[in-house]
């Protein structure tokens, strides 16, 4: 059996492919040699480098070039002739590219559109699949390339020692869907414009925020490291005048955030070994939001992926039968409780009576939602 031969077709488009090809090569190698002349080039010496215009009839040639001159005038590129006229030191006239029309003016962005873009593209970098990391990440390469502040991305920028970043992590996971409520968005906005601009300017914060646990409402006094993206929600991370050490405040949990006066005066110096990627990378056993309390759980093989995770350095693991004992200080209720909650009886409290109080508020709170007679929302 003998393969169908080529039809006059397929060579055609072939052919045509080629000279495009070609033609763009040479449209490109002709910008390349008029930006890089000192002085205007002549028809004759471009001739001399392009076999397209080296035709037996010289019109033809001329003509080939003409288009291709045209043809770039037409994408932006503005070739000029200048004439003997125009420069005295010419003998022949000859084409150059404008470079004050070429060149585009250089982009100069502010500290304030520095992080605005960067916050946006958190979002898009965010995004499960697709190439959106990495055509973001190429963008900020060519809008920071020259800038003095670079933006704090996975990619790494040539930073100057003396810069000072815009602290920003790229979130691993999709943001969550905007809130119906509109009129919360635009309070949840201006707070959040508040704590970047703090972390940009390094000011002190006044936080009126209300705790996850107790759902009480305080003033909290917070130097703001940085912004976070972790577990679909926003994170500011600083240092807290209150508990003396680094904490995390959600800002859907802020009712209110007052920097501090003279914007220009810094209050604070970041850590010089802070390390937001790190610190964002943490496991949330480890987090310290209620007065911490030595707890120990039983895991069943059940929840046997459980053990690998991160409990804090202190915390010590032993296999005891076919369940796994971890003794740690607990410091996060709320993680622990929803994770403890989820196993469905894989994960057994032995020690640990605050917690185990926290568990069965929750369970008490669900069984009054849901148990006889209640009443539920179409």
């Amino acid at each position: 059996m003998t393969k169908p031969s080529k039809g006059k077709g397929d060579e055609s488009k072939k052919d045509e492919t080629a000279v495009r090809g070609d033609r763009s090569k040479r449209l490109l190698d002709l910008v390349m040699i008029l930006l890089g002349a000192r002085t205007p080039v002549t028809y004759r010496e471009i001739r001399e480098q392009f076999t397209a215009y080296q035709t037996l009839n010289v019109e033809a040639g001329l003509r080939a070039f003409e288009r291709d001159k045209a043809d770039l005038l037409e994408l932006g590129v503005p070739i000029r002739y200048i004439t003997p006229d125009e420069d005295d030191s010419l003998e022949d006239g000859g084409y150059v590219i404008d470079l004050k029309r070429f060149k585009m003016p250089e982009v100069r962005l502010t500290p304030d559109e520095i992080s605005a873009l960067v916050l946006a593209a958190s979002v898009a970098h965010a995004m499960p699949g697709g190439a959106y990391p990495k055509i973001v990440d190429l963008a900020l390469k060519k809008l920071a390339f020259d800038l003095p502040e670079l933006p704090d991305t996975p990619t790494q920028f040539p930073r100057p020692v003396s810069a000072t970043p815009v602290v920003v992590h790229f979130p691993g996971r999709s943001i969550p869907a905007a809130s119906s409520r509109g009129e919360a968005r635009a309070e949840l906005g201006e707070i959040y414009a508040t704590l970047e601009a703090a972390t940009r300017l390094r000011k002190r914060v006044t936080l009126t925020y209300q705790a996850a646990a107790t759902g009480l409402v305080s003033q909290r006094d917070l130097d703001p490291y940085a912004l976070v993206y972790r577990e679909g929600a926003w994170l500011a991370v600083g240092w807290c005048h209150l508990r003396k050490e680094v904490r995390s405040f959600r800002v859907d949990r802020m009712h209110a955030a007052v920097q501090a006066p003279k914007p220009k005066s810094p209050d604070f110096e970041r850590p010089a070994d802070f390390d937001i990627k790190a610190y964002a990378q943490r496991s949330p056993w480890t987090f310290t939001t209620d007065p911490p309390e030595e707890v120990q759980l039983a895991l069943s093989p059940e929840a046997a992926e459980v053990g690998n995770e991160d409990f804090g350095p202190s915390a010590v693991k032993r296999q005891d039968g076919d369940r796994l004992l971890v003794t740690f200080d607990c410091g996060n209720f709320e993680f622990a409780a929803t994770r403890i909650l989820a196993a469905k009886g894989a994960i057994k409290i032995i020690r640990g009576e605050r917690l185990r109080a926290r568990i069965a508020d929750e369970l008490a709170a669900v069984e009054a939602h849901y148990g006889e007679g209640a009443t539920f929302d179409a």
